[in-house]
């Protein structure tokens, strides 16, 4: 049997294993039968990424040749995320619209000059340093990903994002100085940080609607405000660098009374640090206190024996190679990605590290 005489259904699923754009291409240039086969692969992509990835709705590029975005346009007409690195300035940014609403010029524009594309439809971002020149596109945004920037730059425009859901956020260096000027993040409900600092609380205090944060704290320095308190803080998860003292974070825990998932990691806890933290936090439900040494099967005993007489329920972690969280949570199984469908912060972020956590969440899941 010749390769031209196997069924339709056979090369749509052999296509579907295709991840590289240069490979697409070639095929479509094959026959006329491969050419309509192929824009039967190309309808599923929604995500145009750097790196393979094991799905029909994805493609990625990984030369350095250039694109032609005016045919890539056509190609993809469903194609939801854009992602292209530029290494030129080292910007990578990623466009997601709405059915396809993207400009094709705005496209062209940031492969031409490396700048961000003064684009209303923009609702997805990830960008290494943020500046004053894309400050009138962001009213729409509501993702955004810095990976080389501070907490305070990023305060000078935040106002400029009066929509923003998701912030992800990484920097080495910097601080972030609380003022009375600074604008509220109304609609802000994840941020994920890793910083110098513990100047992410800081800034937390300015999102009152926060209901999930993940941050990665090189070392620790006690400037928690701990008069403000943030009742729709429901999930939180702090990988420490440097172990921190239990002054500190029992001040830290009393600003979030309604707290059901915590996550401290790398920590100088013990025992007895247990048994005050599931008091300070009545509304707690999942306790991971992995990567803590001095953390122990008595802390767990403690922990049964208190659920039991208060009649309260509470999943509660303490060994790094503990079977039971795989059997509780069996999303740990899952690979790291850039971008995860569903906006589900349990499934997608609570029980990563910071640097397996995705990117973006899609919340069009379909």
């Amino acid at each position: 049997m010749l390769i031209n005489e196997l069924p339709d259904d056979c090369f749509v699923e052999i296509f579907d294993y295709i991840r590289d754009l240069k490979d697409l291409i070639n095929c479509f240039k094959v026959c006329e039968k491969w050419c309509n086969l192929i824009f039967v692969r190309t309808k599923k992509v929604k995500y145009f990424i750097d790196q393979p990835n094991y799905s029909p709705d994805s493609v990625c590029h990984q030369s350095d040749d250039p694109i032609d975005v005016t045919f890539l346009s056509k190609w993809l007409p469903n194609l939801r995320f854009f992602f292209i690195q530029i290494s030129s300035k080292q910007i990578a940014d990623l466009l997601y619209t709405r059915n396809g609403e993207t400009p094709i010029e705005d496209i062209i524009k940031l492969i031409r000059d490396s700048s961000i594309p003064e684009n209303p439809n923009l609702e997805m971002l990830s960008t290494g340093y943020i500046d004053l020149n894309i400050k009138e596109i962001n009213e729409n945004m509501k993702q955004l990903y810095l990976w080389d920037s501070t907490l305070d730059v990023f305060a000078e425009v935040a106002h400029h994002f009066p929509n923003l859901e998701r912030f992800k956020i990484y920097n080495g260096e910097g601080n972030f100085i609380y003022k009375k000027s600074r604008i509220f993040l109304q609609k802000l409900t994840k941020i994920l940080s890793n910083l110098c600092t513990c100047c992410s609380f800081v800034f937390m205090d300015l999102c009152p609607a926060l209901q999930s944060a993940h941050h990665k704290i090189d070392c620790w320095h006690n400037n928690v405000n701990d008069s403000i308190k943030h009742a729709s803080l429901q999930d939180l998860v702090i990988q420490f660098y440097e172990l921190s003292e239990w002054d500190d974070l029992w001040r830290l825990m009393s600003k979030y009374p309604n707290l059901k998932h915590l996550a401290l990691r790398g920590t100088s806890l013990k025992d007895e640090h247990i048994k005050q933290l599931i008091l300070i936090l009545p509304k707690l439900t999942l306790l991971d206190i992995r990567e803590s040494p001095g953390v122990t099967q008595e802390a767990a005993n403690h922990v049964r024996d208190y659920c039991k007489r208060y009649s309260r329920s509470i999943k509660f972690y303490f060994k790094t190679d503990d079977e039971q969280i795989v059997s509780d949570w069996p999303q740990l199984l899952n690979q790291p990605d850039k971008i995860c469908r569903g906006f589900d912060f349990m499934e997608h972020c609570f029980f990563k590290s910071f640097n397996q956590l995705p990117h973006f969440l899609d919340p069009i899941d379909d």
